[in-house]
Formats: structure tokens, C-alpha cells, sequence
């Protein structure tokens, strides 16, 4: 029998949802080809479903917008527009979009490849910034895969981690596939489509151009300053910008100057050819921002070992110019570990990367690689002066004097693991939300928030929203979210008759 994923509620053959929350029961066959077998999370617009191509027998992914948001004209027609972007585009590196169509009830769904991997949102809440050897070749990827989208004319306008899946493909590790075209802009027509209108700002406020956070005309160039700070976010652990609130974060994006990557972690040994490179994509002006194709060749240099040469607005349009060889960057570790399959969708379904202020102390293997790479000796003290014996000197004959190797010093030590949180809720599904910030979707796991963050809500429809002003003690916090309670019905009218006794 037809079962509610979120109530475990069981329905006759003929009922598609559960009247409870309005979740689609399991199992249901679309257009008689595709068989939903389970959720695998589930975003603001909808629910992403393991499925099975019944008469290929291969399992993909489906996307089923919520159905309020289905008759919606202006939902329902970027949702069209983020599967028709993906599916046009046709490139490796972005997923591939293979049907669309809608439910017997009216609801919009459309298929693709099913992702077995993690965001990079993920991967940087867990690492907090990656070692160039690493960052670099999965930034070019991004890269490649906005060039062929700008080739087509779409405008992704919503570059950021989350939205950038990493996979093993043919025994190639962090193989980069760029998703979510649902605020994307085609700069090709479609007059009149309304979605893109002047004054209207999409996109999320951490990632956004400044012509995009003013709400102007938004080009192939808004992308370009979006991978900057992703590039940024990448090989320092940190935002250039962060704001106490959205507002706030737009405004410094119009008005502030970054910090150069270098200079924000020192610790590190950033080239200066990388300061040159993000620092030329977070310029305000976007005519004066470098292209994707100068970019990414700036990027491919730091890693083969030949850097650019100081990047100026003239080059946008040019080759980057290029040292003779340098010494090349620490290699990658001979064997990497597969990563483990997580959530898979075109939404973000990831916890937002979490706040961090200042510097982040240098840990773990990678970290050890990257200064290795960047030229920087390692020290070690010396031990006290051993005093010579009482008495004449000897007579020795005169030996060479030997090498002095410079005073070594201890590396720094790793940073302490920040505590974890899970946090469940009955039923799963709750949206959860710190200080008005997204963290995710019951269950989640995530590194526990500072305390003064802001109150924790759990949120589902149907039910109650749960409200905590403080974060409870432990790694594991348990909801219960409760239905609201049924009107009590009027007193009826008093008649003034007396009860009957018998």
C-alpha cells in the first residue's frame, strides 16, 4: 500500500498524497516510467526523490516542485527555465537534465542524474579551506562549467559551494558538477518572461556581484565576481564579506574592499599570484574584471608552476602572460580517499557555511603539505650549551667548517575539533533555522553554532513551530513537533429546558 514517507502513514491505491502534510506517498510512478522509491531532501521549492527508469531499469534523481508553488505561474515557469538551462547546456560538468513533465495532479517534476558525492558546502564545513594543490583544479572545473553556460547564454547567478557537487568519476576524485539553474538568466531573449525584471535581486548575499545586490543589469560578469569569493571562501576558510545580517553583507559588497586572501591568512603562505587573481574578480566595475578563460588560466599557472604576471583590467580580454618556471606547489598525497555519498539535489540542502571571524590556526595533513609547498622550513629548537670539561684545551687538527642549518621551529598546532550537534525531529523534514539563517532539513548534523547565534526554530508545515532561545547541552538534540490543536466548538445556546432525567 501506498506509504507517507514523513507519518508512515499507509492510503488506498488511488490516494497520491498524504492528506497529513502533503507529502507524496511511496511508491508512485510518474508518466508510467519513473518509480519514486524514497526522499533524499528536500529544499524550499521541493523534494528531490530517488527513482528507478522503469524500462531502463537505472536509477536517477527526481525534482518535484511542491505543488502550491506548481500553480504559481512564475515558480512553475523557473522551474521550467532551471531544467531546460541544465539540459541546453549539455556539458560535463554540469548535471544533466533528461525529461521533464507533471504529476496526474499537476505537479512539475523533472529527472536527472542521480549524484552520488558531497558539495562542496559540505566538504568546506568539515575541512574549512582546502590546499591550493586541491582548491585549484576544482575552481578551474567551476570554471569550464560557467564558460560553456555563458557560451549558451545562461547566466547562473547563484555561484556558491553548495551549489557545486564533487564526485568520483573514473577513478578521478573531486570531478566537479555544477547544479541548481533556478535563478539562472538567459541573456538571449525571452522578453517578457518576467522573471528577470529591473530592480529585482536574486541570488544569495554572501556569493552576490554588486551590481546583482543593487538590483541592476546582471551579465556573464556577475558570475565571475560570484567564483572570486567562492575562490576566495576556498583557500582561506573565510568570506571577503560578512555582515551581522543580509543587508548589511550586500552593502559591503557595494562599498567595501576585500582583504587579499594572503593577508587574511597568513598562516597559510598564500602566493601573491593569487591575490592578484581574486582580487581582479571582486573589483566593483565588472568591465574591469578578468574573463572565465583569463581566470582559470591564471589558476592552471599557480599549480603547473608558472604564475602570471600582476593581472590589470587590460588582460581581461587577453592571455595571461607568464614567468619562467617556478617551483611547483606541493603534490597531492599518492591515495584519496573516496568520499562518502551524501544528499543529493539541485537545491541546497546543506547546512550554510557557519560564521568565523579572525584566522584559523593550520591542521591536519593538508595543511602540513600546503607549507611545505609554499617554501617554508620547518624548526626545531636547539638544546642547551654543554659546557667543556675542566683542564687544558686538546690540540685537534683544523676540519672544514661544517654546513649551518637555519634554527628550525615547531609547527603550529592543529586547531581543536569544534563540537558537533544532530539534530532530529518527529516527523523528519523540519526546516531549521538559526537567527534567521537556513541551517538545513531534519536530520541534520552540523558543527554546533555559537551560543549567541540566535534562537533555534524547527519549522514544518502542518505542525507547530518549535522555538529554543538556547541551545540545550550535548551533541544531540531531539523534537517532537506537535499538530495544532482543533478549535473547541461554541457552547451551544442555553434553551432553558430542563435536562430529561430518564
Amino acid at each position: 500500500m501506498p506509504r507517507c514517507p514523513t507519518c508512515q502513514s499507509e492510503y488506498a491505491e488511488d490516494v497520491s498524497y498524504c492528506p497529513r502534510d502533503g507529502a507524496a506517498l511511496l511508491p508512485a510512478v510518474l508518466e508510467g516510467r519513473y518509480r519514486l522509491l524514497s526522499p533524499l531532501g528536500a529544499g524550499g521549492m521541493g523534494v528531490v526523490y530517488l527513482a528507478e527508469h522503469l524500462g531502463l531499469r537505472k536509477s536517477v534523481a527526481v525534482k518535484l516542485l511542491r505543488g502550491e508553488l506548481s500553480r504559481d505561474p512564475t515558480f512553475a515557469r523557473r522551474f521550467e527555465q532551471e531544467a531546460i538551462a541544465a539540459s541546453q547546456i549539455g556539458h560535463e560538468h554540469i548535471v544533466n537534465v533528461t525529461d521533464l513533465g507533471r504529476t496526474p495532479t499537476g505537479e512539475l517534476f523533472y529527472v536527472m542524474e542521480l549524484l552520488e558525492g558531497e558539495s562542496l558546502g559540505a566538504l568546506l564545513l568539515r575541512e574549512h579551506f582546502l590546499p591550493l594543490w586541491r582548491a585549484v583544479p576544482i575552481v578551474t572545473q567551476v570554471c569550464r562549467a560557467l564558460e560553456a553556460a555563458h557560451a549558451r547564454g545562461i547566466v547562473h547567478r547563484d555561484v556558491k559551494p553548495q551549489n557545486v557537487m564533487l564526485l568520483r568519476r573514473q577513478g578521478q576524485a573531486d570531478f566537479v558538477k555544477v547544479v541548481d539553474f533556478g535563478i539562472s538568466k538567459v541573456m538571449q531573449g525571452q522578453p517578457g518572461s518576467g522573471l528577470t525584471e529591473a530592480g529585482a535581486i536574486l541570488g544569495t548575499a554572501s556569493y552576490m556581484a554588486p551590481e546583482q545586490a543593487a538590483g541592476g543589469t546582471v551579465d556573464a560578469r556577475a558570475d565571475v565576481y560570484s567564483l572570486g569569493v567562492l575562490t576566495y571562501e576556498v583557500c582561506t576558510g573565510s568570506l571577503p564579506f560578512r555582515g551581522d545580517n543580509t543587508f548589511t553583507t550586500m552593502l559591503q559588497h557595494l562599498e567595501a574592499t576585500a582583504e587579499p586572501p594572503s593577508q587574511r591568512r597568513p598562516d597559510l603562505g598564500l602566493p601573491p599570484e593569487l591575490d592578484a587573481l581574486v582580487m581582479s574578480t571582486l573589483v566593483k566595475d565588472p568591465a574591469a574584471r578578468p574573463t572565465l578563460e583569463t581566470f582559470r588560466a591564471g589558476l592552471e599557472a599557480l599549480n603547473s608552476g608558472r604564475v602570471p604576471l600582476l593581472l590589470t583590467p587590460a588582460m581581461a580580454t587577453g592571455p595571461v602572460s607568464a614567468l619562467p618556471p617556478a617551483a611547483p606547489l606541493a603534490a597531492p598525497p599518492a591515495v584519496a580517499e573516496p568520499l562518502e555519498p551524501t544528499v543529493v539535489s539541485t537545491r541546497s540542502l546543506e547546512p550554510v557555511h557557519p560564521r568565523r571571524r579572525g584566522g584559523l590556526l593550520v591542521g591536519g595533513v593538508g595543511a602540513l603539505l600546503l607549507l611545505g609547498g609554499a617554501g617554508l622550513w620547518a624548526f626545531t629548537s636547539r638544546g642547551p650549551a654543554v659546557e667543556p670539561p675542566a683542564g687544558p684545551a686538546p690540540v685537534v687538527a683544523p676540519s672544514p667548517v661544517p654546513s649551518v642549518e637555519p634554527p628550525k621551529q615547531s609547527a603550529p598546532p592543529p586547531a581543536p575539533a569544534r563540537p558537533r550537534l544532530s539534530i532530529a525531529s518527529r516527523p523528519e523534514g523540519a526546516t531549521v533555522t538559526l537567527g534567521g539563517r537556513v541551517l538545513g532539513v531534519t536530520p541534520l548534523e552540523l558543527e554546533r553554532p555559537d551560543g549567541d547565534a540566535g534562537p533555534l526554530r524547527l519549522t514544518l508545515k502542518g505542525h507547530v513551530p518549535e522555538v529554543l532561545e538556547h541551545l540545550p547541552e550535548g551533541e544531540r538534540l531531539d523534537v517532537t513537533l506537535k499538530k495544532p490543536q482543533s478549535r473547541a466548538q461554541p457552547d451551544k445556546p442555553r434553551t432553558g429546558l430542563k435536562p430529561n432525567p430518564f
